[in-house]
């Protein structure tokens, strides 16, 4: 077995509630973009696609989301320890 396959059987699941409590945490903190249909994408894999337009925030990149709504969700203790990330880039 696979360090990816361990990781996201230990990583809890994203649930609907999970999806709106980080875009009430996000409220101020990120743009709000648009949704955008891709013709192509649509055909390729024969349903209605649309892409995520993260690429319209201010900081150009949709990693604001996942940092500072993980962040939010930490322990005083554990921030206190220190918050370390990386990003090979866009």
């Amino acid at each position: 077995m696979n360090t990816n396959t361990q990781t996201s059987r230990k990583s809890p699941l994203v649930t609907v509630e999970n999806i709106y409590k980080a875009k009430v945490r996000l409220k101020g903190i990120a743009e709000q973009t648009p949704l955008m249909f891709n013709y192509h994408l649509s055909e390729v894999y024969g349903c209605r696609l649309y892409l995520k337009r993260e690429d319209m925030q201010v900081v150009r990149s949709y990693k604001i989301r996942g940092a500072y709504n993980k962040m939010a969700t930490m322990t005083r203790k554990d921030l206190a320890n220190g918050v370390v990330c990386a990003s090979a880039g866009n």
